[in-house]
């Protein structure tokens, strides 16, 4: 009696997709890289996701409900919603550990500007993106964290949310021209220098 096929989870496909495309660029990528580090044939992904460009597609989409999923983890237990948050853009950082792996999710976003089905998924990463930003900042505000003067009134906690997004990207670009250090340890920084006038002092 011959063994069963095994079974691989969309997760899993997807997981090796992202991490090949980390590793090897989309444009490099074929279904076989996929294939090859999750033990799937290519059949299996063809009959999954259709083609490489479905394969990417996926990839973009379970990357906006990963962020979403990250900003809501009932597991993270820190106290404070401001560290939690930088807690959570440092964790989205942990795929990119070399600058080669940068310059492969740059070459990424520049075929999510051309493309239209990308582009979508792109737009509702970054939606996405603000949206768990601006929340925490206003559970932060709310639990007394977050102050200006005598009070939270006068804090634009949208603004606020627009230029922590525009940091984090942007410090990502600037650690792709400059990889000094660990990414993540430069965008908790640039977190960090942003939001010291808005922390309550103790």
């Amino acid at each position: 009696m011959s063994p069963r096929p095994l079974a691989f989870t969309d997760d899993q496909i997807l997981a090796a997709a992202a991490s090949a495309i980390a590793d090897l660029g989309p444009g490099a990528l074929t279904l076989a890289d996929v294939a090859h580090r999750t033990g799937a044939s290519p059949a299996t992904l063809v009959k999954r996701f259709g083609s490489k460009h479905g394969l990417l597609v996926a990839v973009s989409r379970r990357g906006v409900h990963d962020v979403t999923r990250a900003f809501h983890d009932p597991r993270d237990g820190t106290v404070s919603k401001l560290d939690r948050l930088e807690n959570v853009l440092v964790g989205l950082t942990g795929g990119v550990q070399r600058h080669e792996q940068m310059a492969h999710h740059v070459a990424f976003l520049m075929m999510d500007l051309t493309d239209p089905e990308l582009h979508a998924q792109a737009r509702d990463f970054t939606v996405a993106l603000r949206a768990g930003i601006r929340d925490l900042l206003a559970e932060a505000a709310q639990a007394g964290e977050i102050a200006v003067g005598d009070g939270t009134a006068g804090v634009d906690l949208d603004g606020l949310a627009e230029a922590l997004l525009t940091a984090y990207n942007g410090t990502m670009i600037t650690w792709a021209l400059e990889p000094r250090g660990a990414l993540g340890e430069r965008v908790r920084g640039q977190l960090r220098f942003l939001l010291v006038p808005y922390r309550r002092r103790s």
